[in-house]
């Protein structure tokens, strides 16, 4: 097997239903690997019933993210490993541009929001490493198995940003991440604002998380702050929060 799309889910339906969508227009090149982590909302049941029409290999298994990523990368068969999120779905041209990047031990696609939403460009905050940005997330991601091998899988004491601590160990074990706009999946962002909130919170946990491994420390997206103020001010209120009073495990 050449390439696995390796995706976690829990209590995720409707989106789950919408990647898998996208996900059938790929050949049998492609292996998919999909850990369940207990759903109760008829995801895994539905899962189950997409394993005979999809070349899908289904687990299951209790824990934070990381755990999840972990259990796919111990199913999958492939040398390439891509990371995708429940909430996305594959552009129509993802795989040719993927095939094209192949051959790099790491790759960032692009991601695009959802332009329904009401912060669909809200961007990332970046945090530098040896002058790098590490901050690609575990969505439409790609690493190659001798990667895993040489740096190690995710450090499970992660409940967040550990995409983050799996990118500072590849450049600090000697790799580049390369990125390519037009590897394209689009993303569903949380549409409320509680929901919204709630993930800056843990936002701030992960920096935390990150600051006391490495010593990195956050700033915020002046782009942001400019374009939607009260939300940027929001987000970042709520990830001092996480900072400051968030479990560290």
């Amino acid at each position: 097997m050449e390439i696995s799309i390796l995706v976690t889910v829990k209590n995720d339906l409707n989106n789950i239903k919408s990647l898998l969508s996208s996900l059938k227009v790929l050949d049998d090149e492609f292996e998919i690997v999909i850990v369940d982590a207990f759903s109760t909302d008829g995801t895994y049941e539905y899962l189950q019933s997409e394993q005979e029409s999809l070349n899908l290999n289904l687990g299951r298994k209790r824990g934070n993210r990381s755990v999840g990523r972990n259990e796919c990368i111990r199913l999958a068969e492939g040398r390439k490993l891509i990371f995708l999120d429940a909430d996305t779905e594959i552009a129509r041209e993802w795989a040719t541009f993927l095939r094209k990047n192949i051959d790099r031990d790491i790759l960032a696609g692009k991601i695009i929001q959802d332009p329904t939403s009401r912060w669909s460009d809200l961007d990332r905050v970046p945090i530098l490493y040896k002058g790098k940005d590490v901050t690609f997330p575990s969505n439409n991601l790609m690493y190659s198995r001798n990667v895993i091998e040489k740096i190690g899988e995710f450090d499970e004491r992660f409940n967040t940003a550990e995409d983050i601590d799996l990118n500072i160990r590849a450049i600090d074990g000697g790799f580049e991440i390369f990125g390519d706009e037009n590897v394209i999946v689009y993303h569903h962002p949380r549409q409320t604002y509680s929901s919204l909130l709630r993930q800056s919170y843990y936002d701030g946990i992960g920096r935390k998380l990150i600051q006391k491994k490495y010593g990195l420390k956050s700033s915020f997206n002046r782009a942001n702050m400019k374009r939607h103020p009260f939300i940027e001010s929001s987000r970042l209120a709520f990830g001092m929060l996480g900072y400051l009073f968030g479990g560290t495990n």
